[in-house]
């Protein structure tokens, strides 16, 4: 048995409602139910504070007809939507009346303009005749037909849509309770990082971790705040979090890079003598190297170096933590069969697979391609549990689909 083989490691699940419990519960904000509230879930139920349609209105542009059953009708008003009718309908009279309109009192129902005599434009004619009289209540919509005062339109959990959106400003809601977005900093560590923008130089590599973080961050509904990069100096890392902290705009810092157990893991330097701090290795690959704690009133999320890992770090432990603080339910893994190449895998350590899933056939297949080339291909995670070792094509398998739910 080799040396790492004999550390106990930690679950995923373990990791996981860890992570849980330390980005905590969301923060229910109350914001305008405009656009920039789609895509946001519901904090508390939405509520219809007026009744849809307000009033009796008309379904059509037409006529408002008065009682009786004559086929002409003299016209006595014109309504077009947003005007008060001025008067009252009384038998064998009429108003013009457009789609939307408050329906004058007594009109019993409408007939489209298209099955009378008159006009489609220009003034309202004295009279009007009709093809045949509606029955009563024809092209008219009743006050209150689909919403009313009181109404739950939408229970706590559910996501604003643009088509929830439309039903709640036009049941009167001008505000919605919400769950605040998660407001995150991204930090990528190591002296070795150098900016695409720059020469890598001898010993340097070009540093990709904090902008693809952010970018998991923000298709996860969070606030990315900010993106930083620190090299291996500990003061400067301490002065980094100390500034993140004080702010009081974060909710959460991630850290990528200085997790295992070498001798310049600044983020291990830096925050494991901490004891609200612990750094575990999990019994899964890609990540293993995990690290969690607070610093000072702010929770610090640390994901190892490498890019695959720090994604699926991202993916698998963080993301349903943040999910759980923006109101989003789990997201469920889809059954699909592998159809890749056989596989061996460690013992004991739930695999994570870059792969993509075709919906069609309700397969995964593995890229022909290693690392980062295959995680930019891929478009789900095949989950290996512990317990299995191997992988033969036809084998069914559960896969986390990446991006929005």
């Amino acid at each position: 048995m080799g040396e790492t083989d004999a550390v106990p490691h930690l679950s995923v699940d373990a990791h996981r409602a860890a992570l849980r419990r330390l980005v905590g519960p969301g923060r229910a904000v109350t914001v305008p139910l405009d656009r920039a509230a789609c895509g946001r879930r519901l904090a508390s139920d939405l509520v219809a504070t007026d009744d849809l349609p307000r009033f009796d209105s008309s379904a059509m542009d037409g006529y408002a007809l008065g009682p009786g059953d004559g086929l002409t009708w003299a016209v006595v008003d014109d309504v077009p939507a947003g005007a008060v009718p001025r008067v009252a309908l009384r038998t064998g009279v009429a108003a013009r009346v457009m789609t939307g309109a408050r329906m004058p009192v007594g009109a019993v129902a409408v007939v489209p303009v298209e099955l009378t005599d008159a006009a489609r434009t220009g003034p309202a004619p004295d009279s009007v005749t009709v093809s045949a009289v509606p029955e009563a209540g024809r092209h008219v919509r009743r006050a209150g037909e689909d919403v009313r005062t009181g109404d739950v339109l939408a229970t706590s959990g559910t996501e604003v849509t643009p088509g929830l959106l439309a039903l709640g400003r036009s049941a009167g809601c001008a505000d919605v309770e919400v769950w605040a977005s998660v407001r995150v900093a991204v930090v990528a560590t190591g002296s070795e990082l150098v900016d695409p923008t720059r020469t890598a130089g001898p010993g340097g590599i070009h540093e990709s971790n904090s902008e693809m973080l952010a970018a998991l961050a923000a298709d996860g509904g969070c606030e990315v705040v900010e993106v930083l990069t620190c090299d291996d100096d500990p003061d400067r890392l301490r002065a980094l979090l100390d500034r993140l902290d004080a702010s009081g705009g974060v909710d959460l810092v991630v850290t990528t890079g200085g997790v295992s157990a070498g001798a310049f893991e600044v983020v291990r330097q830096v925050c494991e003598p901490l004891p609200i701090f612990s750094f575990d290795h999990l019994a899964m690959q890609p990540g293993g190297p995990q690290g969690q704690g607070r610093w000072g009133d702010t929770p610090v999320v640390c994901l190892p170096g490498t890019p695959v890992g720090a994604f699926v770090g991202w993916r698998v432990l963080v993301l349903p933590a943040v999910d759980a603080g923006h109101g989003v339910p789990p997201r469920p893994g889809v059954d699909a069969v592998y159809d890749g190449p056989a596989r061996t895998f460690r013992p004991r350590t739930t695999q994570f697979v870059t792969a993509v899933h075709h919906a069609d056939r309700g397969t995964v297949t593995v890229p022909d391609s290693r690392h980062l080339r295959a995680l930019a291909e891929a478009d789900c995670l095949v989950e290996v549990p512990p317990e299995v070792d191997r992988l033969e094509p036809g084998d069914a398998v559960v896969v986390h689909l990446l991006g929005r739910p």
